[in-house]
């Protein structure tokens, strides 16, 4: 009573649908009483699962509907009929309403709610119904076991997978495989391993399992070596193999092992076709591709209609849109999904209205037509006629909702995203992942938690985004609270929170998380190494940053252009600026983040002259420069002092770049005058400005105002940093400075006071010796 009580709102969504029960009046109803067996339940069971067998679901529902009486036999037999339906929710609802009657569940009726719970991803009413498990003394059946397993899988909650199994008293072999399934799922890859070679008994569902689990967290050679000590091989598990290999790009290998299977004589599905086929479209060899189609066509999978859309995606890629459009009309048989290839075709190739001639000439359309066509106007930049398509579309879905809010997102129009996302029917989880990221994007950081904690699910996409948003903002604690939250860590996980730790400053940190990272059987990635390396992009931690430049030579990353960037960064701020240039030198492609660098880095290291010549070879390479190149331009010129060179500069930047000078820019010449002496100058440029000057400028100008014997001037640069800054004491002590030169020795008590009085203590410092 209390389940059906708590799920009441469950059970109103299937109300909607047809009744479930207090049929007497149906077909079945009055068969079954015309055969004499209105009080027999046994008959009217064996009529059901006969029903069953035979694959006739519906006349099994209808047999039970005209039951007068029914026990648990009889509602496990209308469960196990709406699950052959894909009715799940109706399984749901038949397993409440046979617990509110009063009868009690056995081991088949646990079993079969709990898969329903699993298709549903009902976490909630799936932990309830365990919990009735356990008070029935049920969790022990292998059946339930399993469905157990697979129920918290699929939501995502792996860690009580092993505690479910332990109390199961004697697991056989489709328990242990449920649990390396389960764990497979949610990439516990190196979990999953230690299960297997604990099992007793092992058959090929246990291999292919283990072999999927290593294709999907990219260990190929691994998922090779088990594939090939596999004992007995069946369809799915070369399926599996062959899919793995094309998924990470290995078209030739995917190709021989084919070939393999051919020669060993192996059942050829249509599963295993479709993956050989897009093997074939990315080596763009279009005769191989036209040697699998005439071999399907002889082995009758020609009328399989995803083979014939693979088929035509094939032909897309292969071969110019035109051939591909020839080879399309060459086809005896079009399905909607060869249309929907041919389209996307077009759209690839940059043809967007010829796709939509095509798509306006179908007779049928299905969603994936819909979403291409909507995805085609998006990707072309043509968001008006994307908004009018999916204004147009019989059944809006989530897929063309949530191509839209992306677009929005990137966009700046986070109000229009979050509009469309609450005027969608249906809501998954890519959706409020995408709005999730727009929140976090613009800083809203309340709305995203609200969303976050208002999701039925969460993938491990989700809690990247999180942990990304939150790091932007400079939260670490809550982006570590959420990394151990989430279920699952992939490469992406692991990349964002050491990255962000490094950018946060926290380098100890961050190279902690990193040993962590590589004990977990994760490789880095070149953004992980690029941002340790700039964690110790200083002189006394240099040996870090080169532990990190061999560990790129190891990986193979150090022709990456990003990682050669941070090389070029690190020995630059370390002084090395012979090393820096030599990396540069060896470097086969420069962007202007690489120009920019080596800029900085001369102008870092006090040899403006370089930094200039620098600037010039940019321009003779035809890069363009930006206004962080011009920003170490004017600072090779201010620390050199070359007044001349700096104004040419500053006054190029608008004049033949278009770029509009920052207040970094100047503050670079007013320091630049300021030290040079030329303070009415200098004074002039701050009054020049088109914004506010920054604590930055008045600070240069106080300083040099000082040396210069500007007592005037200096007040003035004071107090406008005070107002800026109150809590600073260096003008203060600068105004003091100026007073006691004066014998003003009231307003230099007064100046004192000022400091007790809203001055911040001093920070203390330290070493690391």
């Amino acid at each position: 009573m209390r389940v059906a009580a708590r799920h009441a709102g469950f059970l109103r969504t299937v109300a909607s649908q047809p009744p479930l029960l207090h049929l007497s009046d149906a077909p079945g109803a009055r068969c079954f009483c015309s055969y004499g067996y209105d009080h027999d339940v046994s008959s009217g069971n064996r009529l059901m699962r006969e029903h069953l067998r035979a694959g006739r679901p519906d006349a099994a529902l209808e047999v039970f509907d005209g039951m007068p009486r029914r026990d648990v036999v009889s509602w496990n037999s209308s469960m196990a009929a709406h699950a052959r339906g894909g009715a799940h929710g109706r399984v749901a609802a038949a397993f409440l309403e046979l617990t509110r009657q009063g009868i009690r569940p056995d081991h088949a009726s646990f079993s079969t709610v709990l898969s329903a719970c699993a298709r549903l991803e009902a976490l909630e009413l799936g932990r309830c119904i365990h919990g009735l498990a356990l008070k029935a003394c049920c969790t022990d059946s292998v059946f339930v076991g399993a469905s157990l397993i697979t129920m918290y899988a699929t939501c995502g909650v792996f860690g009580c997978l092993e505690r479910v199994f332990d109390g199961v008293g004697c697991p056989n072999v489709t328990l242990w495989n449920a649990l390396v399934s389960g764990l497979v799922m949610n990439h516990r890859v190196a979990d999953a391993r230690r299960v297997f070679d604990r099992m007793p008994a092992r058959n090929v569902v246990s291999w292919t399992a283990m072999v999927k689990g290593y294709a999907m967290v990219h260990e190929m050679e691994l998922a090779v070596e088990l594939f090939n000590s596999m004992p007995v091989k069946n369809s799915v598990s070369w399926c599996v193999m062959i899919g793995g290999l094309v998924h990470h790009h290995q078209f030739r290998e995917a190709v021989e092992l084919f070939n393999r299977l051919m020669r060993n004589g192996e059942e050829v599905t249509s599963s295993v076709l479709v993956k050989i086929v897009n093997a074939y479209a990315g080596l763009k060899i279009v005769e191989g591709g036209r040697c699998i189609h005439g071999f399907s066509v002889k082995s009758g999978f020609v009328l399989d209609l995803i083979i014939e859309a693979s088929l035509a995606a094939m032909y897309c890629n292969s071969l110019d849109i035109e051939e591909a459009r020839l080879e399309f009309d060459k086809m005896d048989r079009k399905h909607v999904s060869s249309w929907n290839s041919i389209i996307s075709g077009y759209i690839y190739a940059d043809k967007i209205d010829e796709a939509r001639k095509l798509f306006d000439s179908m007779v049928d359309r299905d969603k994936v037509s819909w979403n291409s066509m909507v995805n085609g106007y998006i990707r072309h930049g043509r968001i008006d006629d994307a908004t009018e398509l999916y204004s147009k579309m019989p059944e809006k879905n989530v897929e063309a909702a949530t191509a839209l809010m992306s677009w929005f997102i990137d966009n700046g129009k986070l109000d229009k995203a979050q509009g469309m996302f609450y005027s969608m029917p249906k809501k998954d989880v890519m959706c409020c992942t995408t709005l999730l990221f727009g929140y976090m994007k613009e800083g809203y950081l309340d709305d995203a938690l609200d969303l976050f904690h208002r999701m039925h699910k969460r993938t491990v996409v989700t809690y990247n985004v999180m942990i990304a948003g939150f790091l932007h903002q400079g939260k670490v604690t809550e982006a570590y609270k959420l990394f151990n939250e989430s279920p699952a860590h992939d490469s992406v996980t692991w990349s964002c929170l050491i990255t962000g730790l490094a950018r946060n400053g926290l380098a100890s940190d961050a190279l902690k998380l990193y040993k962590r990272m590589l004990l977990s059987n994760i490789g880095p990635s070149e953004s992980v190494v690029s941002s340790l390396m700039s964690c110790f992009s200083h002189h006394s931690m240099m040996v870090h940053g080169q532990l990190f430049h061999a560990t790129a030579i190891k990986l193979g990353l150090e022709l990456c252009l990003l990682i050669q960037n941070s090389l070029i960064s690190l020995y630059c701020k370390c002084g090395e600026m012979i090393t820096a240039q030599n990396i540069f030198d060896q470097m086969v492609k420069r962007d202007v983040v690489t120009w920019n660098t080596i800029i900085h880095g001369y102008a870092f290291n006090s040899l403006g002259h370089i930094a200039i010549e620098m600037f010039e070879n940019m321009k003779n390479a035809q890069v363009d420069p930006d206004e962080i190149t011009f920003l170490g331009v004017l600072s090779a010129c201010n620390h050199m002092s070359l007044l001349d060179e700096a104004k040419h500069f500053f006054n190029v930047m608008l004049r033949d770049y278009g770029i509009v000078p920052n207040i970094t820019h100047y503050a670079c010449m007013v320091d630049l005058f300021s030290r040079r002496g030329m303070l009415e100058e200098a004074e002039r440029l701050v009054k020049s400005m088109p914004f506010e000057p920054d604590s930055a400028v008045w600070t240069s100008l106080l300083s040099n105002c000082k040396l210069r014997g500007s007592d005037k001037l200096a007040e003035h640069a004071a107090s406008q940093l005070i107002a800026t800054n109150p809590s600073a004491k260096m003008p203060y002590l600068h105004l003091i400075s100026v007073n006691v030169a004066s014998n003003r020795w009231g307003v230099i008590e007064s100046l004192r006071s000022q400091i007790r009085r809203t001055a911040t203590e001093k920070e203390v410092g330290y070493s690391r010796i």
